[in-house]
């Protein structure tokens, strides 16, 4: 029996990258090998988007999406760190958003809600392995549950609280979370 012509198609994702407020890559993963052959066409590729964002304006505290270049970009920012993903203009949006949505609370579960620049780059390797468990190296969306994806990637915290839920935790164990976070507000002043 030959196949109908109305298959559907797995939904691929082309890039993930995150990179910082003034353009420093962060991390990546670039699945299409075709599209961006080398680190040159990869940073150029990263240089314009952030160029596209920057001159949209202010970003909105959830998933934005827009058409760049041939492309669907899910964005959002986190503090100082900029994270995309992308796919080709026929991809639907609303996969790319979610995928996008199931990075950031990944990340927010895996770095306590403390998802700005210095902590991802503490924490590289995790992170690194949550984007592994995410998308495969051809774009393949592999997990999109977050806490899944912090699991599968088999990172432990350093410390008993950071496994203890936010609901069960101590009123000291909750402010020293809030203290921490405050304290870095006032140390990037």
């Amino acid at each position: 029996m030959k196949p109908s012509g109305n298959m559907v198609s797995q939904p691929l994702v082309k890039a993930v990258v995150i990179v910082n407020t003034k353009g420093g890559r962060v991390c990546s993963r670039f699945c299409d090998k075709v599209m961006w052959p080398d680190l040159e066409t990869e940073r150029a590729f990263e240089a314009t988007l952030l160029k596209k964002v920057q001159a949209l304006g202010e970003i909105s505290h959830g998933v934005d999406i827009m058409e760049f270049g041939g492309h669907i970009v899910a964005y959002t920012q986190c503090d100082d760190l900029l994270m995309f993903v992308t796919g080709l203009a026929s991809e639907n949006e609303l996969i790319l958003a979610e995928v996008l949505g199931s990075l950031d609370e990944s990340l927010n579960i895996l770095l306590r809600g403390l998802v700005y620049e210095e902590n991802v780059l503490l924490h590289l390797q995790g992170v690194l392995l949550v984007i592994d468990e995410l998308v495969d190296q051809e774009g393949v969306v592999m997990e999109s549950d977050p806490v899944e994806l912090v699991s599968r990637a088999g990172v432990q915290s350093s410390s008993f609280i950071d496994n203890v839920p936010m609901g069960e935790q101590t009123l000291s164990q909750a402010l020293q979370i809030a203290k921490d976070q405050i304290a870095r507000t006032i140390l990037q002043g």
